[in-house]
């Protein structure tokens, strides 16, 4: 069972990879995510998710910030992970010291460093041309486990674990930082 069928069973939903109570932006990478995880590896790092994915699903504006939130972690943490294993730690340390992707203006930034700094690395490039072009994340996050394949590595999916916990969570502290109105 991979793990959005387990999101579907855990929410006593019928039998679907396509669970109607998870965020189509967080089913998309899991999906993903899992198809390139040994099972070994699928119990180890999307197993214990699983019980968090329930009842996810949320606005457009929780799927554009869980978008951002995959965004930032592929931009700031995957591509500078494989540009030091290809032996370009300065164009690594230049895209990890980037401002955080939260809104149009950095994403402009992102992509441009990205393709510049990273060009040869194709996925990284696609998901955030997509990102850009206003396409809806769940199109197009799947794109960034390229980059975690290319890795193939327990830091790589420790670090795709934790972007997942955090794609989570996006939305909920959203709403904790605002602040609240007078009436």
């Amino acid at each position: 069972m991979c793990a959005m069928e387990m999101v579907a069973w855990l929410a006593g939903e019928p039998h679907s990879d396509e669970p109607v109570c998870a965020c189509p932006v967080l089913a998309a990478f899991v999906r993903a995510v899992n198809d390139s995880l040994s099972d070994e590896a699928r119990n180890r790092f999307l197993r214990p998710l699983v019980p968090q994915l329930v009842n996810t699903r949320g606005s457009a504006a929780d799927e554009r910030q869980r978008g951002n939130v995959l965004l930032d972690g592929l931009v700031r943490e995957l591509v500078p992970a494989w540009l030091r294993r290809h032996r370009r730690p300065q164009e690594a340390a230049l895209l990890a010291c980037l401002p955080p992707v939260v809104d149009s203006d950095s994403l402009l930034a992102a992509h441009r460093a990205v393709a510049h700094y990273a060009k040869d690395l194709h996925a990284a490039v696609w998901v955030l041309q997509r990102a850009v072009e206003g396409v809806a994340p769940a199109r197009y996050v799947a794109g960034a486990v390229q980059v975690a394949r290319a890795l193939n590595d327990v830091a790589t999916w420790t670090a795709v674990r934790d972007l997942i916990e955090r794609m989570v969570v996006a939305p909920r502290r959203e709403q904790q930082t605002q602040i609240p109105s007078g009436d």
